[in-house]
């Protein structure tokens, strides 16, 4: 719960208000996300965008509801069958430590079978005791398991050494992640005076964690320019490109472009870059985002990389981060996990090998391939590698440096969840023959 509404009560008919929202909007929710796989992030914005009268707090309230609803999704509405008032409640309280006023409103009108606890510091076995122990006398009750978290074809296509961890850390809300672009000691303390919670990164000092949900806008407003919001494995892309002063790069799947914005950041804003995408709204933001910025020499073209014909320009080092599954970001998108499945991964990996084949023809000899993945499955990782490297032979494994622990590695890396906390992200990298 957050210290506003900690600190001044809420009125009941702003509790009430909450409840018949989150009551309207829950049910068209589960169907969009879970029949038609819309993103649960999306459809709450379109719904926000619509009802302008909902204040800054009625929003945040909506934003925990929402996806701590989908975050117990499995156990709460999958496996329990409760209703969706009381799948709500119980996906709150095991993700707070302190339950929001609205909620407690909510829990008078929905009677539990239980009270309802805060769950959201203990641990997940923990959590998965309590349910178990709270409805165990429910009609056709099957006690809950973790791997009831995620479908279950979730374990086929992850390693399995580490599948349970992965489990683990979707649960978990993760902080956000900013890069700094000058030194970090004014964003510091300016933090530290808006009572915002932060912390440096032990390998890298310039990405800074805050709580999620944090309004940096209105903190950082002195520092507009001097920092950009990145999760840290994404932060992570660039530096193994390790682009050199003057360099001619390729982003040849852009999106908003914070990873074209860190290569010019790291190439001291004296090169170029090329930033292509399929979806122009997409590239009229980096353009955007990179005059507030103050950078000037990226070039945006909206390009195909799968369908349209090759480039005729080859350049220093293309950075392939190909659209994927996205299962490195079921902490941040706990909904995702049930709009997926093991064929979307399947049919991901296929993409993503005529992606990496098809913008390869644009490295020069001796140039830089990086290839990157915001996933943690096998498919559209170690195996779109060993297929690209039995296709194109001229391109070699590069050994760099893990950014968050300073360790070599042989080429590949793959972020867990864990590792920051953040995203799960695969990165790899190539050098082309020379000759």
């Amino acid at each position: 719960m957050d210290t506003e509404n900690a600190a001044r009560p809420l009125p009941e008919k702003v509790m009430r208000r909450h409840t018949e929202l989150i009551l309207e909007i829950l049910p068209d929710l589960v169907r969009l996300v879970t029949d038609e796989g819309r993103p649960a992030d999306v459809l709450l914005s379109h719904y926000l965008r619509e009802h302008k009268e909902l204040g800054s707090r009625d929003r945040r309230f909506l934003a925990e509801a929402v996806f701590s609803f989908f975050r117990w999704y499995g156990w709460t509405f999958q496996k329990l069958n409760l209703s969706l008032a009381e799948a709500c409640l119980v996906g709150a309280a095991l993700d707070s430590t302190e339950l929001h006023p609205s909620f407690q409103y909510m829990e008078k009108r929905f009677k539990l079978p239980y009270p309802l606890e805060p769950l959201g510091d203990k641990t997940l076995a923990e959590k998965l005791a309590s349910l178990n122990e709270c409805y165990k006398e429910r009609e056709n009750f099957q006690p809950l398991e973790i791997s009831d978290l995620v479908f279950p074809e979730f374990g086929s296509v992850v390693d399995p050494d580490n599948a349970l961890a992965c489990i683990h850390e979707f649960q978990q809300r993760p902080p956000a992640w900013i890069r700094t672009r000058t030194d970090p000691t004014e964003i510091l303390q300016t933090l530290e005076e808006c009572k915002i919670a932060s912390r440096q990164h032990e390998m890298l000092p310039g990405a800074v964690a805050v709580p999620g949900g944090a309004n940096l806008n209105l903190a950082l407003s002195p520092h507009s320019g001097q920092y950009v919001v990145q999760d840290i494995a994404s932060q992570c892309v660039a530096l193994v490109c390790t682009p050199e002063k003057d360099g001619d790069w390729w982003d040849c799947c852009a999106g908003a472009g914070g990873k074209a914005i860190h290569l010019m950041d790291l190439m001291q804003r004296t090169g170029k870059v090329l930033a292509t995408d399929t979806r122009v709204p997409a590239l009229k933001e980096l353009k955007k985002r990179a005059r507030q910025l103050g950078i000037r020499n990226i070039l945006t073209h909206p390009h195909n990389v799968l369908y349209d014909p090759p480039l005729t320009k080859v350049f220093d080092g293309v950075l392939v981060d190909a659209p994927c599954s996205g299962w490195g970001t079921w902490s941040r998108n706990p909904d995702a996990r049930w709009r997926s499945s093991r064929r979307d991964v399947i049919q991901h990996g296929s993409r993503q090998l005529k992606i990496l084949c098809n913008a390869a023809m644009c490295v020069k000899p001796g140039g830089t391939l990086v290839y990157a993945v915001c996933t943690i499955t096998r498919p559209e990782t170690e195996e779109v590698l060993a297929r690209f490297q039995d296709q194109n032979p001229d391109f070699k494994p590069t050994p760099f440096i893990h950014p968050l622990t300073g360790q070599e590695t042989s080429g590949a890396l793959q972020i867990w969840p864990w590792e920051a906390p953040g995203d799960g992200m695969f990165v790899a990298r190539f050098t082309r023959d020379a000759d």
